[in-house]
């Protein structure tokens, strides 16, 4: 048999991602990448992977993948009900399968994107540098698209160490630890007076349904500033928080726009992104402004 994972039934929403394309925003690329970083660097960690090796980022639902061939494999990202066999396959561990086992995934129980790793990677071709999919533009990743039933994924050779078979459940998921995200003030703080920053920082917002890679929408308080919704446009980052009219925040996110004229109030500190980025549709969210590092208290 072929050294392939077969798609038997897809999500919604799932796409092949590495840490994503680098050194093209001035051309208006999106970084796109994973989402929940953290979580990707330690699965190809796990596996003994090149950190940048690519996986499945899969979202939305439930849904199965066959292995036409031994392989070791890994999760992690959101809490997820998986299975082979009938058997629970457990988070941020690698796992040994023969050819014709299918992994099951049941469903996601908590968080936003379940991260699936092959010892090897994804081999799917390299654009602009990464084999990150960007849906907007039709290009990396399997095809340029969202993975779908009969899709044949190639494993790749993006191996560096041996399989770490460690434990590595006793880790903090920092993704799904309650607490504030922490941010830095953006490059238009200062059009927010003092009522606004109290509103931004002391609300609790929930993410919008109306929420995708782009960028996620919060619902809540609305923020009002002292400067006109449309600024001319200027470069733009993964965790800015724009405030355009009507006052509801949006949070750039991986395959959000490279500029923006939009008032941005703050920037989700990096080391809050992964953690960020797995809220679903739903969940609560409170900011502050504080160290670098992310606030799990």
């Amino acid at each position: 048999m072929s050294d392939v994972i077969t798609v038997i039934a897809a999500p919604p929403f799932a796409t092949i991602q590495d840490l994503g394309r680098v050194g093209f925003r001035d051309s208006g690329v999106p970084v796109s990448g994973l989402a929940d970083r953290e979580s990707g660097l330690l699965l190809n960690a796990i596996l003994g992977n090149d950190p940048n090796a690519a996986m499945i980022e899969w979202a939305v639902g439930g849904g199965t993948l066959r292995f036409d061939c031994a392989a070791k494999i890994a999760f992690g990202g959101a809490d997820a009900e998986l299975g082979i066999g009938g058997m629970p396959v457990r988070h941020l561990m690698p796992i040994s399968v023969v050819a014709g086992d299918e992994l099951k995934i049941v469903r996601i129980v908590r968080g936003r994107f379940v991260l699936i790793a092959v010892r090897g990677g994804i081999d799917v071709p390299l654009v602009l540098g990464s084999r990150s999919t960007l849906l907007s533009a039709g290009i990396g990743g399997f095809q340029g698209r969202r993975l779908r039933a009969g899709d044949e994924l190639r494993i790749g050779d993006s191996m560096v160490a041996p399989c770490d078979a460690t434990e590595h459940t006793e880790r903090t998921d920092r993704a799904h630890v309650n607490g504030s995200v922490m941010v830095m003030r953006g490059p238009q703080a200062s059009l927010f007076d003092d009522a606004a920053w109290a509103t931004f920082l002391d609300s609790e917002f929930v993410v919008s349904r109306a929420s995708d890679r782009s960028g996620y929408r919060l619902e809540g308080a609305t923020i009002s500033h002292s400067g006109s919704a449309a600024l001319p446009s200027e470069p733009a980052c993964v965790g800015a928080i724009q405030i355009p009219d009507g006052g509801t925040p949006i949070v750039i996110m991986h395959d959000g726009p490279t500029v923006g004229g939009y008032p941005k109030i703050a920037v989700i500190r990096k080391s809050c992104l992964s953690r960020f980025a797995q809220m679903a549709p739903g969940d609560p969210v409170r900011f502050a402004v504080g160290s670098s590092d992310c606030d799990t208290t």
